[in-house]
């Protein structure tokens, strides 16, 4: 069966929300909504009811990410075909795979693409994390929308590009999400941490700290802080991903009393101008 997409109507898309929402995508269906609307092209679909759902990676990069794909496993290399040529027509150099398990990654791989950023996944009670303060000389609060430049600076120092981001980027999330930053005082930020709660499952979307705050109890008081907040929120479980690699930011939170599951996750890419 051959597969056709096409961007997705008003109709279409209020049909799509319920897989949409499964995966946690956006906290709630206005918000999908205006995502949709802003861009129409970011949603696409088929007759036979697949679909993707693409967005830049960051502002920064070239990088067109797939953030859901909903088809069989065997259409999706015609699925990537139909991302790749929607890549090319809006200026992107390549596309991103969504983070999924290694042994999913059949398909896009089938499709040219390349596995190149293995992620683990870590998790616990909110309630069983350790307790831990900062230094005396650090205050944690909420971050307010004027600290986005000043965070996106400090992501820079604690980010390769691929992963950092922007200071709009950070001004949008910093509106949607709980964030609580570290600060020293006289304007120094030492770190900041994003936090999410959908259905009783919070989310540590970014945990930053500065190559000058480590190593002093900021990573593991603001891990706390996260978990204190998530289970005040009845939360049952705290999740995040860090690279496969990065063995610094896993022992941070295996000292928390955060254990990694066992199933490994990664990404897959690929060039644009690589495609037939």
């Amino acid at each position: 069966m051959s597969v056709v997409l096409h961007t997705a109507s008003v109709d279409e898309g209020l049909r799509l929300w319920p897989a949409v929402n499964a995966e946690h995508i956006f906290g709630s269906a206005q918000e999908f909504a205006a995502y949709r609307d802003a861009a129409p092209w970011r949603l696409r679909v088929s007759d036979k009811g697949m679909a993707s759902l693409l967005g830049a990676w960051r502002t920064h990069l070239g990088v067109l990410a797939m953030r859901g794909v909903w088809c069989a496993e065997r259409h999706v290399p015609a699925i990537c075909d139909d991302v790749f040529a929607v890549a090319a027509a809006h200026g992107f150099t390549q596309v991103l795979s969504p983070l999924m398990p290694v042994g999913r990654l059949g398909g896009f791989r089938r499709a040219g693409m390349q596995v190149f950023q293995r992620v683990v996944a870590i998790q616990g009670a909110p309630g069983l994390i350790l307790p831990s303060a900062p230094p005396l000389d650090v205050v944690f609060r909420p971050a307010e929308p004027s600290d986005a430049r000043a965070l996106a600076e400090l992501d820079a120092r604690c980010f390769e590009p691929f992963w950092r981001y922007g200071a709009e980027e950070l001004a949008v999330l910093l509106g949607s999400e709980r964030g609580v930053v570290a600060d020293a005082g006289a304007g120094e930020l030492l770190g900041y941490t994003l936090a999410t709660m959908r259905k009783g499952a919070a989310t540590l979307g970014r945990l930053a700290v500065a190559p000058s705050g480590r190593r002093c109890g900021i990573g593991r008081a603001l891990v706390a802080d996260a978990a204190t907040w998530a289970a005040a929120r009845g939360a049952l479980t705290l999740g995040l991903c860090t690279q496969e690699d990065n063995a610094a930011s896993r022992a941070l939170y295996a000292a928390s009393g955060l254990r990694e599951v066992e199933e490994r996750y990664a990404l897959a890419i690929s060039d644009v101008e690589e495609r037939p």
